[in-house]
């Protein structure tokens, strides 16, 4: 039997439409619900409903922590962790177990996400486990004048075969049950969210274990509900801190320090053209400035000190 783990946060009718494309595309399945003490209706279709098991949290613990409590409470092997704001399509959910059970060296696999459109989402997709390099590119602004530059590669060729990987996105990510024993799962100081999914594949290929991307399993991904719900300066705030502990963790404090100043640097740089950018009005002009500079403020003091 397969399990399949959702991370429910405040993410309305979506929700509901994932379990039932599983319902109806992936038969036989074990649907576990981790609510993050969500406040809205987004649980309300799930009474009685065959097959599912709800876990209600009283509080919101981090999208890594309560995969963790879904994965250890589920009863199938392999494990797919999936959003709510995906969509199974018929054979998606075999197809990664297949591509698992085909090789025992292959622990991970994730599927193709594909937006509303039908086309791939390929940058959100797959990526490299992240680099000094990479993250210079992005915070100075690089990948905005040379798009093909050395470090920002994909992390995946746009063709249409199966191909070992660094790390899918957790929004579709099977894991054999045994490299979740082993590696204990998703790391819960990554919190709320974010690194926790490239951390755990890392940790993964670090014992040994393969990761696959897996093209003909394709799911429909609408993206972007968590941060609908969340200010910008708590998301950026949220995604550099754990940035920055990713790299102090895998790399070392050295390997942080100088990953802090490419983010302040670049948070500074995106301050002042918002107030130099000629089209935006005025107030939008200087929120967004406040916004990147009390960020940068943050990530100066706070960057380097949290464990």
């Amino acid at each position: 039997m397969i399990s399949v783990v959702i991370v429910n946060w405040n993410s309305g009718p979506r929700l509901e439409r994932c379990v039932q494309s599983l319902r109806a595309n992936a038969a036989g399945c074990q649907i576990v619900i981790a609510d993050n003490a969500s406040t809205d209706s987004s649980l309300r279709f799930a009474d009685g409903i065959d097959g599912l098991r709800l876990l209600r949290s009283g509080r919101n613990n981090g999208f890594a922590a309560a995969c963790n409590t879904g994965w250890r409470a589920s009863e199938g092997d392999p494990v797919l962790f999936l959003n709510p704001d995906t969509e199974c399509l018929p054979g998606s959910v075999e197809c990664l177990a297949q591509t698992l059970a085909a090789d025992t060296a292959v622990w991970a696999a994730g599927g193709q996400l594909v937006g509303p459109s039908g086309k791939p989402q390929s940058g959100f997709n797959v990526r490299r486990f992240p680099s000094i390099g990479a993250v210079a590119a992005e915070m100075l602004m690089i990948d905005e004048i040379w798009a093909s530059n050395p470090w920002s590669r994909p992390g995946s060729r746009a063709g249409g075969a199966a191909e070992d990987v660094d790390q899918p996105a957790a929004a579709c990510l099977m894991v054999c049950r045994d490299a979740l024993e082993l590696t204990e799962g998703f790391d819960e100081s990554f919190r709320p969210a974010w690194f926790e999914d490239v951390d755990l594949c890392r940790r993964i290929r670090n014992q040994g274990g393969r990761i696959r991307f897996q093209p003909k399993a394709r799911f429909l991904h609408h993206g972007g509900y968590s941060l609908e719900r969340l200010s910008r300066r708590d998301f950026l705030e949220f995604y550099h801190l754990n940035q920055i502990r990713y790299f102090r963790k895998h790399h070392g404090t050295r390997a942080a320090s100088r990953v802090r100043r490419l983010v302040v640097a670049g948070l500074l740089i995106r301050a002042a053209i918002s107030i130099a950018y000629p089209l935006a009005p005025n107030a939008s002009r200087t929120e967004a400035a406040r916004t990147f500079w009390r960020v940068s403020r943050t990530i100066s003091r706070e960057g380097g000190n949290r464990p």
